[in-house]
């Protein structure tokens, strides 16, 4: 390992600050176990990081000691059906790797700079396609890590219930190293939009739910307006390229966070700014032509220095039957909320549905089908404030909210959401790591 000056604003682009003493870059996972062994050198907490775009302070240092996982970066071996990778490999150069081999992975993230240390111990939902597999984690089969005594483990699903808790354990039960990741054979995939006011959406929302495929939301509150973008396999398709799809992905995912945090800079005024940001939001909504595509064409890599992406957002989960009213209620929440504060967020709001998943103890599916709902902004003044009655409009209504994803979170949430699962993993944690070698401020205040 080599030590490395820490940047002692340690924030990422939400301004949420890390503050550990020690940031090492890991070169050898062998050197894991000397690591745990010395609290007077390398002090506690101990927390892992990937690419470190979290929206939380889930791997918050503490004056403690971060680990870099960047120099594991080797893909270590492809088979028929899986691919092992050590934790500091990004998915997108997984992906990539995968695509030049005719294979994918079951999930395909829209972010690419995910590590896959993050990948397998974290909550990470995605539009899904079936039952049994809407968080990342799900698509690792086997761990390998160092348990905070500094023993190597190797847990593979024949060990289901193990898995299931590490899949969302937060780097609080061990230190992961390598893993091993299905795959399976490439396929294109159809991508078709709909756009529908809130009260359409209701009407023909059964048929959307029952029809196959993946779905993602564009949600504009204040223009009544839902985006729908269907993503469906299609094995007998032939690929075609249209410059549309690629248009729609530079502006929404890459431009709009920028074009929102330079209205919120230069134009001073709300009700230019407002104007402006409504003009963007319709063209948005503007329907696409139907395309085709394979799924790592649609994965988009942010920048290497988390605070140059100027885009934030926070994420809840609620049940999939009563998603319609839910957005109602949301509507509404948003255009109260701008008439009491003057407050609306510069980037239009994402939604996914989730099949269930109970592939991990923190799934945001756990308890069966849900729909995302995830605010966003490029972190404007307001923001924070904003999702601090946002959290308390979501648990009221039911909203499941993820550790490494959800802001401003608090313990009666967790407790709300969790019940008898987060109890459950909080006797673990103590009895795996009682001396609290793994766990920071942030989880000893939501977990205890």
């Amino acid at each position: 390992m080599v030590n490395k000056v820490s940047d002692p604003r340690g924030a990422d682009s939400s301004g949420i600050y890390r503050r550990p003493r020690l940031v090492l870059r890991l070169k050898r996972f062998e050197d894991l176990p000397s690591l745990l062994s010395k609290p007077k050198s390398y002090p506690s907490p101990i927390r892992m990081v990937g690419a470190d775009y979290s929206q939380t302070r889930c791997v918050g240092g503490d004056g403690g000691t971060t680990v870099d996982t960047a120099g594991l970066d080797r893909i270590l071996e492809f088979g028929e059906n899986s691919v092992r990778a050590q934790a500091g490999v990004r998915v997108s150069t997984l992906v990539k790797a995968l695509a030049e081999r005719g294979q994918e992975l079951p999930l395909t993230p829209e972010m690419g700079q995910i590590s896959l240390g993050a990948m397998a111990m974290t909550t990470l939902p995605q539009a899904s396609y079936a039952d049994g597999m809407s968080q990342l984690s799900s698509c690792i089969c086997e761990i390998k890590m160092v348990t905070p005594q500094g023993k190597h483990m190797t847990v593979t699903d024949r060990d289901r219930d193990l898995m299931r808790v590490l899949r969302s354990s937060f780097g609080l039960l061990g230190l992961v190293h390598e893993v091993v990741v299905r795959v399976r054979p490439m396929l294109p995939v159809k991508i078709d939009y709909q756009v529908l006011n809130l009260k359409e959406f209701g009407a023909r929302y059964p048929a959307l739910i029952g029809a196959p495929g993946a779905l993602r939301l564009h949600v504009s509150p204040f223009h009544d307006r839902i985006t729908i973008e269907r993503r469906t396999p299609a094995e007998s398709a032939s690929i075609t390229r249209s410059g549309i799809w690629q248009i729609k992905q530079s502006v929404m995912r890459n431009v709009l966070p920028a074009f929102g945090s330079t209205v919120g800079s230069v134009l001073a005024a709300r009700g230019l700014r407002a104007a402006v940001l409504s003009g963007m939001h319709r063209a948005l909504s503007g329907g696409s032509r139907d395309v085709m595509m394979y799924s790592h064409e649609w994965m988009r890599d942010m920048p290497k220095e988390a605070w140059k992406a100027r885009h934030t957002y926070s994420l809840w989960a609620f049940p999939q039957a009563d998603y319609p009213a839910l957005l109602g209620a949301y509507f509404a929440f948003c255009k109260s909320y701008y008439k009491k504060h003057r407050y609306r967020g510069n980037v239009v709001s994402g939604a996914a549905r989730l099949h269930q998943d109970r592939g991990s103890l923190f799934s945001a599916s756990y308890s069966g089908p849900m729909f995302t709902l995830e605010p966003s902004s490029s972190g404007e003044q307001g923001w924070d404030d904003f999702l601090i009655d946002f959290n308390e409009f979501a648990s009221s209504h039911g909203g499941t909210p993820t550790f490494n994803q959800t802001r401003a979170l608090q313990p009666e949430h967790v407790a709300k959401s969790f019940g008898e699962r987060a109890k459950l993993f909080r006797a673990l944690r103590q009895r795996t790591d009682p001396v609290n070698r793994l766990r920071n401020s942030y989880f000893a205040y939501l977990l205890g």
